[in-house]
């Protein structure tokens, strides 16, 4: 037990180093970044001049190019970004700052949930595997673009952080049994904030686990999530529009297709399925309006459904789904769509991803298992709502390849779950053999 108990102590003091080191790294980013919006990420120029305007104090309606939309679906980084620039940074350097330590408290954030299973599962992959788990977690914390997207000045790493955030808390209210009303607080918060951060996002968070906590239906605290999880995407929505009163959702209570009697969990209900139909019904329109004045531009397929219908556009959209989903998760691809520096470096970091996946399905394929399955179901589940609808959504390759991102700590996740569900085969079969020859 002395031996264990050091091996956390050092797991935990490895860990937070490497925790050091990011912090670090960003510091020295911080100073060598332009003064002027990156090539990687023009759009932070845009985040910095509506922080300056926020700073200034001039009517958010007024604001000019986006209008105010832009403000209330990223307020979860343009408000602390605002504070940073009356201290006296300036605006483009305030979103910057505000965006690292987004990303610096992912990596605590991270680190201390490893450090608090390693300390409760002692059998399992901790003993045995802290070195595995130090490799992953580098991998997450300083692979190239996840790094850079969490320096700049983009929302990519508040949206990060709360969606981890929620599914924390999730996890903790179902199979923790923790303090239900206080994690059950931070969990409503922390759906409104992913809405507060990126509205689409917050819509396949929302949905994600809706879904899943009605498959659990039968559990006390999973009901309680259910009217949680609606309330989080009705307020959320309401709170990311430019106009609330005019929001499908503005009126909780009252929906045109609920009978005078129904019940306001059935209201809640009801609003939060309109909401996400109309949503899903706009994502062609959406990637449409994606394409334009982009450099690498994803070709929209055609589809063999004829009509001009809501039901026409929803399986239109499923028929896409292969093309669609593919191409977000590994375009660019060298020799194909490499038409820049930024590009290459995209398509390089591609056969990463590619590799990993292509790992995953082989493992899974041989082992038919997952290790700690339980755990990762809802974060997988995110992962592949998010992987349909982005690729429905994204119009060009550039910011599809930095959306990706979002989905990176999954990837890792899901990669030393098949590494542990091989061992433990491995274990196994060695453990029949060893029985045959006795």
């Amino acid at each position: 037990m002395k031996l264990f108990s050091l091996r956390l102590t050092t797991l935990k003091s490895k860990l937070y180093a490497i925790v050091f080191a990011s912090f670090v790294v960003r510091v020295v980013a911080f100073f060598a970044l332009p003064n002027t919006a990156s090539n990687f990420a023009p759009d932070e120029g845009e985040y910095a001049n509506l922080v300056g305007w926020v700073s200034q104090g001039k009517p958010i309606s007024e604001y000019p190019l986006f209008g105010p939309n832009l403000y209330y679906s990223a307020r979860s980084i343009i408000l602390p970004s605002v504070l940073f620039d009356r201290l006296g940074l300036n605006s483009l350097d305030s979103i910057r700052v505000t965006s690292s330590i987004y990303g610096l408290l992912i990596s605590i954030l991270i680190a201390g949930i490893i450090i608090k299973v390693s300390k409760n599962n002692t059998k399992a992959f901790f003993e045995k595997n802290q070195n595995l788990a130090l490799i992953l977690f580098l991998i997450f914390t300083f692979l190239p673009s996840h790094f850079i997207w969490s320096t700049l000045g983009l929302r990519e790493s508040s949206v990060e952080f709360w969606t981890i955030l929620t599914l924390i808390m999730a996890h903790s209210v179902i199979y923790l049994k923790e303090k239900r009303l206080l994690v059950g607080i931070i969990y409503l918060i922390g759906i409104v904030m992913v809405f507060s951060s990126r509205p689409q996002v917050g819509l396949v968070l929302g949905t994600t686990l809706g879904i899943y906590f009605l498959f659990k239906i039968k559990i006390k605290e999973a009901r309680f999530l259910v009217v949680t999880t609606i309330i989080g995407i009705l307020v959320g929505s309401a709170l990311s529009s430019a106009s609330p009163t005019a929001s499908p959702t503005a009126s909780p209570t009252a929906s045109p297709t609920a009978s005078p009697t129904a019940s306001p969990t059935a209201g809640f209900a009801l609003k939060a399925i309109q909401y996400l139909f109309v949503q899903a019904e706009n994502l062609n329109t959406h990637h449409e309006a994606n394409q334009v004045g982009a450099e690498s531009v994803i070709s929209t397929i055609s589809c063999p459904i004829p009509g001009v219908s809501s039901v026409a556009d929803l399986l239109c959209l499923v028929w896409r789904t292969p093309y669609s989903a593919s191409t977000f998760m590994f375009r660019p691809i060298i020799g194909v769509d490499v038409t820049s520096r930024s590009s290459l470096i995209a398509a390089v970091e591609n056969i990463f991803w590619l590799g990993v996946l292509l790992f995953v399905f082989i493992a899974f394929m041989s082992n038919r298992r997952l290790a700690f399955a339980h755990t990762i179901i809802p974060s997988l589940l995110f992962m592949s709502i998010y992987i349909v609808t982005a690729g429905a959504y994204e119009g060009n390759m550039g910011t599809a390849f930095r959306h990706k991102s979002l989905i990176l700590w999954v990837v890792i996740l899901l990669l030393a779950s098949t590494i542990v569900a091989t061992q433990q085969r491995k274990a196994e079969r060695e453990g029949i053999s060893g029985s045959s020859q006795e």
